[in-house]
């Protein structure tokens, strides 16, 4: 059998495998509320913001129209240089569970959000520790939802991924990249039975720890220097045995991460590695069989197929789009310039990766 061949072969097992995967969580959908006692005071709302002043008003304003089962929203000032302060201090006086922490000095050896989560943590009251970025918003079945399966199925971490919201072009290219390698390469709802640690996932866009695992392990100091704190918390929780879900969100948790091409593309080459268990070689792995996975299929097979690999590529990214609740539209006449948008992608992450060099928020990380 030639090379060619072989690539070819493989070229239709990887669509295939991620054309069934995509399937499965169509199916499964996302998780189901499970019947519960609403209790006052459970859930600490803990936000780490360094120069956030623009989002926070958003969150706050979302969170200030959840019911009593949250006790406390806790804001951690990471020595921001915006007015942060200012915008926190004037929810404070319309939500009394609403507080602000002054950030402290970062020590060394650890990123700046993981060292703001631990001093969170180390202060919240709730039985549950629910972390949300500041660029989301959130209601309140969400919270409902994920403190629900916590419960039912006494999880450790129950994670969601918001629904993207991209308004420009350049956001469309590479930020919806995000649902397309989750949806298509992970069976969301099984992960947890899977004994591999890669095949895991997390968002730390919203985490919602059991604050009694949490306090005895405190995750976000296990991994302190690690700037894909979310992916590795999930990891070592797995690797300790441990019970975590993962899930996309339902329609009421948004965040819109970036505002244009240039912000996404070196805001998640950061992390663009850690989507493939931190190898750069398996990332680029799936960036080249997504690009040019037909070429093999076409030079080595007939053309009939050809036409059932592009059916099976079109029909996978339906699936991802509907589960995602993104535009099919979108994600089908904008998949030519999405596939050169994760080149680019991939280019800056190696680059950052051998230059060791990458600054986020005016620190080095």
């Amino acid at each position: 059998m030639t090379i060619i061949k072989i690539l070819a072969f493989s070229a239709i097992l990887i669509l295939a495998y991620r054309w069934l995967v995509a399937l499965f969580n169509l199916i499964t959908g996302r998780p189901r509320y499970a019947l519960m006692k609403k209790t006052d005071d459970v859930v600490s709302v803990l936000i780490p913001a360094r120069n956030e002043a623009g989002n926070l008003r958003r969150l706050l304003l979302s969170l200030s129209n959840c019911d009593s089962s949250i006790g406390e929203i806790i804001i951690y000032d990471d020595q921001s240089e915006d007015e942060t302060a200012v915008v926190v201090n004037h929810w404070m006086q319309n939500d009394s569970r609403i507080r602000l922490m002054k950030g402290k000095n970062l020590p060394a050896g650890w990123t700046g959000k993981n060292h703001a989560c631990h001093q969170l943590a180390m202060n919240a009251k709730g039985k549950y520790l629910l972390f949300l970025d500041a660029d989301v918003t959130v209601d309140q079945y969400a919270i409902d939802l994920a403190l629900s399966r916590m419960k039912k199925d006494q999880l450790a971490l129950f994670s969601f991924f918001p629904q993207q919201e991209m308004i420009t072009t350049g956001e469309w290219l590479l930020i919806a990249q995000i649902n397309i390698i989750l949806v298509s390469l992970l069976p969301l709802a099984i992960l947890n039975y899977i004994p591999i640690p890669v095949m895991t996932a997390a968002n730390g866009q919203f985490m919602m720890f059991d604050s009694h695992w949490y306090k005895q392990h405190f995750f976000h100091e296990k991994v302190r220097n690690n700037p894909v704190e979310d992916v590795s918390i999930a990891q070592y929780i797995k690797k300790k045995k441990l019970k975590l879900r993962t899930a996309l969100a339902p329609e009421g948790l948004k965040c819109r991460m970036y505002k244009s091409y240039r912000e996404a593309l070196y805001g998640l080459a950061r992390s663009a590695r850690f989507f493939f268990g931190g190898s750069i070689v398996f990332g680029w792995f799936y960036v080249l069989f997504s690009l040019f996975g037909w070429l093999p299929v076409l030079l080595a097979f007939s053309p009939f197929y050809l036409v059932i690999y592009f059916l099976l590529l079109l029909t996978m990214r339906i699936f991802i789009s509907q589960i995602s609740g993104q535009s099919i539209i979108k994600n089908l006449t904008l998949m030519p310039l999405q596939q050169i948008g994760l080149l680019h992608l991939f280019i800056i992450a190696s680059k950052q990766l051998i230059v060791k060099k990458t600054v986020w928020k005016g620190r080095p990380i």
